[in-house]
């Protein structure tokens, strides 16, 4: 029997952060530069936000209206 699916939570108050971080507007997509350009940050929130992101394109996504 298969367990339960497993989700990745993030919290409401961490929604976002990199978007504003690299002052790209919620909903559009970051630009490959700036994303590159995050994971050498100086900060090291920052480049943990980036290099997360940058291993959630390969998780596998559901298809959208399904």
């Amino acid at each position: 029997m298969p367990g339960p699916k497993k989700t990745i939570n993030i919290k409401k108050t961490h929604e976002g952060l990199l978007h504003k971080d690299l002052n790209v507007p919620m909903g559009q997509p970051i630009p490959a530069a700036k994303e590159e350009k995050a994971l050498h940050s100086s900060d090291p929130a920052v480049r943990k936000r980036a290099q997360f992101a940058e291993n959630a394109k390969h998780f596998h996504h559901p298809k959208k209206g399904k």
